[in-house]
C-alpha cells in the first residue's frame, strides 16, 4: 500500500510530504517521494503568532477566529504540498491507502495533560479524497505520557529493513533535537528531546538580522560563544531532567532568551549571540548521548548547517555522524516519512507509540481517522 505523512514541525517554515511503499505481509518499507512548500510569509506569520506565550489575537482579530482561520489555510497548504506530491509521482488519491497528518504544535505541555496540534482532519480528508490520521500526540498523553517523540518507532523500523539494531542512534535535528537509541539485542529503542535545536536560532535571526534563519550557520561562523550566557540558558531545568521528557516553544521562545541576556549582561554582539545559541544546540545533543554508539544518522533541517554540523562532529568523535540520507531517506523527509508509517500502523491498529521514550502506561494505537467518504 502507498502512505502520504506530511509535517510541518516548530521550525514553522513550511510542509513536507513523503510517500512510502508498504507491505504489510512482509514488513517491507520502500521511499518513494519527497515534496516540501514554504508557508506563505502571511501564514507563517500567523502561526508563530498563535505560538506565543500569551496569545492575544492576530493584527486585532479575535483570539479564536484568528486560530480557526489559521487552521483552513493550514490545512489547504497540506492539500496542495501532497496534491504536488502525487502530480510529481504520476499517483491520483485512489491509489494512497492514508496519509498521516502530524498538524502545527501550539502547545505542549504534558506535565499538565495537554499537547495541541493545529490541523482538519476533515478538511483535508475531504479535499484530497483520502483517508487521513491525525492528533497522533493525545492518546500516549492520555496514558501520562509525554507525546513526544512518536518518531522513535518508525526510526528503529526503518534501521531494521537496513539492517542496522544495534549501537546507532538517530538525531533529528528541526526546531527542537530529539535522540532515537537503538538497544543492543534488538529489544527496543530509548530515546527522547535533547533541547532547541534551530528554533532559538531562528528566533534570533528574525529578531537580530531581519532573516528567517541563519542560512548554513554563517552568522554563528563569524561570532564566539559567550560563555556567561551559555552558562546562563544552560541553568533550565530542562536539561537536568532525566528521559521521557519533551519541550517546545512553551518553555524555550524568545521571552525566556530575553531574560537569559538580561542575566548574563549587557552588550553581547548579536553575531555572538548566534554562535552562544549555536554551541547551546551542540551542548544539548552530547549532553544526551548515551555512550557505546558506533554511528549517529542526522536528518531535520539543521543537518543541513554546515557550522551546526563541524561543531557537532568535533564533540562527538570517535562516534560517525552521518547523513542520513546513507539509509535511503533525505534527511528534511525523515519526519513526513515517520508519519506515513504511524497512519498505517493506525488503520491497521497496531501500536505504535514507544512507552519507554514518552513513558506512557502502555503501548497505544496513536491517532484520530477521518474518513474521505
Amino acid at each position: 500500500m502507498i502512505a502520504l505523512g506530511a509535517m510541518s514541525g516548530t521550525s514553522t517554515d513550511g510542509v513536507d510530504v513523503a510517500a512510502l511503499h508498504m507491505d504489510p505481509d512482509n514488513g517491507t518499507i520502500q521511499f518513494l517521494g519527497f515534496h516540501s512548500d514554504d508557508f506563505s510569509p502571511a501564514l507563517r506569520h500567523k502561526l508563530l503568532q498563535l505560538q506565543r506565550v500569551p496569545f492575544k489575537g492576530i493584527d486585532g482579530q479575535d483570539p479564536i477566529n484568528a486560530m480557526l482561520e489559521a487552521r483552513h489555510e493550514l490545512t489547504q497548504a497540506y492539500a496542495k504540498t501532497a496534491l504536488a506530491l502525487l502530480n510529481t509521482h504520476g499517483l491520483v488519491p485512489e491509489d494512497v491507502a492514508c496519509l498521516g497528518a502530524h498538524g502545527q504544535t501550539l502547545r505542549h505541555r504534558p506535565e499538565l495533560g495537554y499537547t495541541y496540534q493545529l490541523f482538519d482532519g476533515a478538511l483535508l480528508a475531504s479535499t484530497l479524497g483520502v483517508d487521513v490520521v491525525c492528533d497522533f500526540r493525545s492518546k500516549d498523553i492520555a496514558l501520562g505520557g509525554q507525546g513526544a517523540p512518536l518518531v522513535p518507532a518508525f526510526h528503529q523500523a526503518w534501521l531494521a529493513s537496513r539492517g542496522v539494531y544495534e549501537r546507532a542512534a538517530v538525531l533529528n535535528l528541526g526546531g527542537f533535537s530529539n535522540l532515537t537509541v537503538l538497544e543492543a539485542g534488538r529489544h527496543g529503542v530509548i530515546g527522547g528531546d535533547c533541547g532547541p535545536a534551530n528554533c532559538l536560532m531562528d528566533e534570533w535571526a528574525r529578531e537580530s538580522f531581519n532573516q528567517p534563519f541563519d542560512l548554513d550557520g554563517e552568522i554563528a561562523a563569524r561570532g564566539k560563544p559567550c560563555a556567561a550566557l551559555l552558562e546562563a540558558l544552560w541553568r533550565h531545568p530542562f536539561f537536568h531532567a532525566n528521559w521521557p521528557k519533551s519541550t517546545g516553544r512553551d518553555q524555550f521562545n524568545s521571552e525566556w532568551l530575553k531574560s537569559c541576556l538580561q542575566e548574563a549582561g549587557a552588550g553581547l554582539h548579536a553575531d555572538d549571540v548566534m554562535a552562544t545559541l549555536l554551541a547551546l544546540s551542540v551542548r544539548a545533543v552530547v549532553h544526551s548521548m548515551p555512550s557505546g554508539l558506533d554511528a549517529v544518522y542526522v536528518c531535520g533541517g539543521g543537518s543541513r548547517n554546515s557550522t551546526l554540523m563541524a561543531q557537532l562532529r568535533l564533540e562527538m568523535a570517535p562516534v560517525d555522524c552521518l547523513p542520513f540520507e546513507n539509509l535511503g531517506i533525505p534527511s528534511q523527509a525523515v519526519e513526513a516519512a515517520a508519519f506515513a508509517w504511524l497512519a498505517v500502523q493506525r488503520i491497521q491498529n497496531k501500536v505504535s507509540n514507544c512507552p519507554r521514550v514518552t513513558g506512557a502506561t502502555r503501548g497505544a494505537v496513536l491517532g484520530a481517522l477521518y474518513s474521505s467518504l
